[in-house]
């Protein structure tokens, strides 16, 4: 079979979160060889060379996207577009598969206003999809909820690259900042963790600073942010709200000790291998970091089950999932 792949997620700057998991994901697929693949790369958009993956342009903007898009898939004799996203065309001739990664008019703590025609045109896509990808459990519900307890749902969980396991003594030497990946929208509750630290630093003058990392103002390329999950003192994380939580499985993933709001998304992620606290807990927070601060023992537990948790979250595991979904929906 040959699947194209739909990268419109890559036309929105240097891949980050959405982007960064569905390359990860995509890399690892074509690496398995099962099945050919192909790129629908928009206007602008960098050529991320995955070996095995050949890269096609393809059209951007809602209308084009109609028309052009199920052009495109006939010229390449393609089996099945698997999207990025959730906007398929509602019309094409081979089967599609949508990624809903959040439904956030569901969760009014997301603190994000979407448009009537946002919501209808997401939900239509989603209807003309021959299936829907999920990264947790939530989003899966959510999209039931919306589509009907019928609807065709998988829910596929992100992957990330596993670091070596770590051991006490690297986790000991970690002596970098307290790190927060992610943009500035309101979901990821920056303002409450930046007072959650002021609270701490209070308490204690040796508190690591507290650096966020991602767009607008402090974007890192993957290279820098590995180093950074290497090195950090923890991996903070309070979002009010996530449709999965990469940061998290970031963290897990390269050895860093984790606290994390206490949502849905990340229980299924961490377990019990991180510090949860209320998305509006200040003084938790501030607990939770001079705990993780102070406390070498409890860093080292955390570094180490968090660890085997994310072994759970590999990009082979994406990889396996997609192409028994592909093959489903081809039939």
């Amino acid at each position: 079979m040959l699947i194209a792949f739909d990268g419109v997620c890559l036309g929105d700057g240097p891949p980050t979160g959405v982007a960064r998991a569905f390359l990860t994901g995509l890399q690892a697929y074509a690496a398995r060889g099962e099945h050919a693949a192909v790129l629908l790369l928009p206007p602008g958009a960098p050529d991320p060379q995955l070996p095995g993956v050949r890269v096609v342009a393809a059209p951007r903007g809602r209308l084009r996207r109609q028309l052009a898009l199920p052009r495109l898939l006939r010229r390449l004799h393609a089996d099945l577009l698997h999207s990025s996203v959730a906007a398929v065309p509602l019309r094409a001739y081979v089967p599609t598969i949508a990624s809903a990664h959040d439904l956030p008019w569901r969760h009014p703590e997301a603190g994000e206003a979407t448009t009537p025609w946002r919501r209808f045109a997401t939900a239509q896509a989603l209807r003309a999809a021959a299936a829907v990808l999920a990264p947790s459990t939530m989003t899966a519900d959510d999209v039931r909820a919306l589509l009907g307890a019928g609807a065709r749902v998988r829910v596929v969980p992100h992957g990330c690259a596993l670091d070596p396991t770590p051991t006490a003594a690297a986790t000991a030497a970690r002596r970098g900042p307290f790190l927060a990946l992610g943009d500035d929208r309101p979901r990821k509750n920056r303002d409450l963790l930046r007072r959650a630290h002021a609270r701490a630093s209070a308490q204690d003058a040796t508190l690591p600073p507290l650096r966020f990392v991602g767009p607008p103002a402090d974007f890192v390329d993957e290279a820098q942010k590995r180093e950074l999950l290497r090195d950090c003192r923890a991996l903070v994380h309070a979002s009010r709200f996530e449709g999965f939580g990469l940061p998290v499985l970031e963290g897990l993933a390269h050895g860093a000790p984790v606290v994390c709001s206490d949502l849905t998304p990340h229980r299924e992620i961490a377990g019990d291998a991180a510090i949860v606290c209320a998305s509006d807990d200040e003084a938790a927070f501030a607990h939770a970091l001079l705990a993780v601060h102070r406390d070498e023992t409890l860093r080292w537990r955390l570094a180490r089950d968090g660890h085997a948790r994310a072994a759970r979250f590999t990009p082979v595991a994406v990889a396996v999932a997609w192409a028994a979904l592909h093959r489903e929906v081809a039939r």
